[in-house]
């Protein structure tokens, strides 16, 4: 009599689950930054994407899980803390042996998300400081003779790239006419106008946005495309009864209650009489 072959367990794959478990902090330092998504139980060892197997760490931390320097239950506590769960439930969900006795260890607090985000406009400060080194150098090589096709080809980018990089930073040549609360794209756009420092002054003076910015940019170049105040709430009430109007139509709950109330503002307005209410 043969060897019974049981089927193997198939295991469970899934890139959403990867990216839900992506942290912009390491889950063992709890330090912010960028992360890798580390398997506990290893993908050649059947394990699952689930997120009981998942853990956000830092690059250097999950060099040191693969070098054997930090203990993958010590990975399990800190999930278990997270998930809820007890440290022999995670084990029980992704495979691993309960050990008989568990690290001594305290998984730290997530960071505050005031700090993530800080380190996130950090890095957009560096980015855009970056680009006006970029702009600087550019230009310089242009001045120097050096076609911006060439250079362009040499840094494997295209000669519009160039152009933008170089016309932006001849527009805000030094700190001083640059409106550090605003981005570089802000200051692109604005190098793009007859008068740059005039429009990144208007950004900064009525906190637009980028696309703000390129519209008002784009009104003031054709007037006819600029709508008066009165046009515009006009346009916001359309849409707005557009949408009150679809919401009572599909009926249900929320358009029973939208009706009822609609009804109710009219009658304190005076528009309707009292104690006459409309159907859904």
């Amino acid at each position: 009599m043969g060897v019974i072959q049981f089927p193997k367990k198939k295991r469970v794959k899934s890139q959403s689950a990867i990216d839900a478990a992506r942290k912009p902090y390491c889950e063992y330092s709890g330090q912010p930054g960028y992360c890798h998504v580390h398997h506990i139980r290893r993908r050649s060892q059947g394990g699952d994407d689930i997120p009981e197997n998942l853990i956000s760490l830092a690059p250097e931390v999950h060099d040191a899980v693969h070098r054997g320097k930090i203990d993958r239950y010590v990975l399990i506590l800190i999930v278990a803390r997270r998930e809820n769960l007890t440290p022999e439930e995670i084990c029980k969900r992704i495979g691993e042996p309960i050990p008989s006795e568990w690290p001594d260890y305290t998984p730290p607090d997530p960071p505050p998300w005031e700090e993530v985000l800080q380190i996130l406009l950090s890095l957009e400060e560096a980015q855009d400081d970056c680009k006006w080194r970029q702009g600087e150098i550019l230009a310089a090589l242009v001045d120097y003779g050096v076609p911006r096709k060439t250079i362009a080809s040499e840094i494997g980018k295209s000669a519009s790239y160039i152009r933008e990089r170089v016309n932006t930073w001849r527009a805000f040549p030094d700190e001083g006419t640059r409106v550090r609360e605003l981005s570089w794209q802000h200051h692109r756009i604005a190098a793009k106008t007859d008068d740059p420092r005039k429009w990144i002054e208007a950004a900064a003076d009525n906190g637009w946005s980028t696309r703000d910015l390129e519209r008002a940019i784009k009104e003031a170049k054709n007037p006819g495309l600029a709508l008066s105040q009165e046009e515009k709430e006009l346009k916001q009430a359309e849409a707005l009864f557009a949408k009150l109007e679809e919401t009572i139509a599909k009926g249900g709950p929320a358009g029973k209650w939208l009706l009822e109330k609609t009804a109710e503002l009219l009658e304190d307005l005076g528009v309707t009489k009292k104690g006459v209410r409309a159907s859904a």
